[in-house]
């Protein structure tokens, strides 16, 4: 994993990178975000703000065209925990959820072993 001595004590639910950690994604952080990429795709944002309690959780990012089927692996996500603008989707796993630890272990699950449809290219197909 890139960039992780200086971001470990800083990392929201710092378990999802552990259980990354064999696949050496990288990590970003903006905007209050910690951004987690493999290869050329976002994969999720890690979030946990004392300010802004409602956007904590982990947001996993995906396609418009995958995110019904994607949300189908989180059986009791409510359903305004699915977002999607045009061409993209986003499933929220909110930390305040009964399942937030389950479910956050399912998305790492997922993408261990290689989903298609956890993660986004991002603009350019590139990280910078």
């Amino acid at each position: 994993m890139k960039n992780t001595a200086s971001l470990k004590r800083q990392v929201p639910f710092p378990f999802v990178l552990e259980e990354l950690v064999s696949l050496r994604p990288t990590i970003k952080r903006m905007f209050g975000f910690t951004y987690v990429y493999l290869d050329h795709k976002l994969l999720f944002s890690l979030r946990d703000s004392l300010k802004q309690t409602g956007t904590n959780g982990i947001w996993i990012y995906t396609t418009a065209e995958h995110l019904e089927s994607l949300a189908r692996e989180f059986p009791q996500l409510p359903r305004r925990q699915l977002w999607r603008s045009g061409k993209n989707g986003w499933v929220v796993l909110a930390s305040r959820l009964e399942d937030f630890e389950e479910y956050a272990f399912k998305a790492c699950e997922l993408v261990l072993k290689g989903d298609q449809r956890v993660g986004r290219v991002t603009r350019g197909g590139r990280l910078d």
